[in-house]
């Protein structure tokens, strides 16, 4: 196998649709059951549950879309690619969370004036643990995708995803203390409490949206291993102006490299070439630029990154 058939042998991007289509499948069923359960007991925190996956569902078709288009291959236009949509997307999607938070948060406000008496508890109670159950299925299958294709929109729809667990858990430990005797404002709480867990997720995945669209460095960490990497070369002598940042499932990587004055321009080239080739064992889905320098000359007319 070729330097270049290794490197790219663990980037399978199109798995990430794989992880959309099970989001989407399992949300689905979680609206049903949840929908159902909510008719039968009238509880707000099921409401808070399903008002949560009402926006799960919203989030995880946007995600299988954004996913679809940022796969598709650059163009005349679009010469770094799509992958941006999936910055874009994670914003709608941070917006339609907060939308479903303020329905929520006017609900509560309304049953606190006025409790619903609630029924069915065990039976809510099996729904739940049921909902917890396909959550951790749902993650195990986006643990595996991101292996391969680390994709925005599957990494925030993961994290919601597994903060589903602990508010499907709440939900549990609502009915027993119902169950055992506790105010029905206990449930109006707790759907209340719910309006502020959907608006720290909604200001989380903005954020990574943002960070995408943004062109945010990668952490300091994985721009450290870069330095780290590169200047293990023993052709290399030094490295300089550094630049990362992230589009959908693509990592983009741009330095110079300082090699010897006297070097030829063929040699400069098959060393630029090495460093790359290793860089992408590490960082499969990534495009990498390579300015060459002569050792001691690193000026030029672009702004000196650290």
């Amino acid at each position: 196998m070729s330097v270049q058939e290794e490197s790219f042998s663990s980037y399978m991007p199109h798995k990430a649709l794989v992880a959309g289509m099970a989001s989407i499948a399992t949300v689905l069923l979680l609206i049903l059951m949840k929908a159902a359960i909510f008719v039968i007991t009238d509880a707000a925190s099921i409401l808070a549950s399903l008002m949560d996956s009402l926006s799960d569902a919203t989030v995880s078709v946007m995600t299988y879309f954004a996913i679809r288009f940022s796969l598709k291959p650059a163009d005349d236009d679009h010469r770094s690619g799509h992958g941006k949509i999936e910055g874009l997307a994670a914003l709608f999607q941070a917006a339609l969370i907060m939308l479903a938070g303020a329905a929520l948060l006017w609900e509560s406000i309304r049953r606190l004036a006025v409790p619903q008496p609630i029924e069915n508890h065990e039976l809510a109670i099996v729904v739940m643990l049921v909902s917890i159950a396909l959550s951790i299925v749902l993650i195990r299958i986006q643990e595996k995708v991101l292996k391969e294709a680390p994709s925005l929109a599957v990494e925030a729809d993961q994290a919601h995803y597994a903060t589903d667990i602990i508010v499907n858990a709440g939900v549990i430990v609502v009915m027993l203390l119902l169950l055992a005797g506790a105010p029905l404002w206990v449930d109006t709480l707790f759907a209340m409490a719910m309006v502020g867990y959907l608006g720290w997720t909604a200001r989380g995945i903005g954020m990574l949206g943002l960070d995408m669209l943004l062109d945010r460095e990668l952490p300091e960490t994985i721009r450290q291993s870069i330095i780290n990497k590169v200047r293990a070369h023993d052709r290399v002598i030094d490295m300089h102006d550094l630049r990362t940042s992230k589009s959908g499932m693509r990592v983009f990587i741009s330095f110079d490299i300082e090699v010897d004055g006297d070097m030829k321009l063929t040699d400069a080239h098959e060393v630029a070439r090495h460093v790359e080739y290793d860089l992408l064992r590490d960082f499969p889905h990534a495009e990498i630029m390579i300015h060459i320098d002569p050792y001691g000359d690193a000026d030029d007319t672009r702004h000196n990154a650290r």
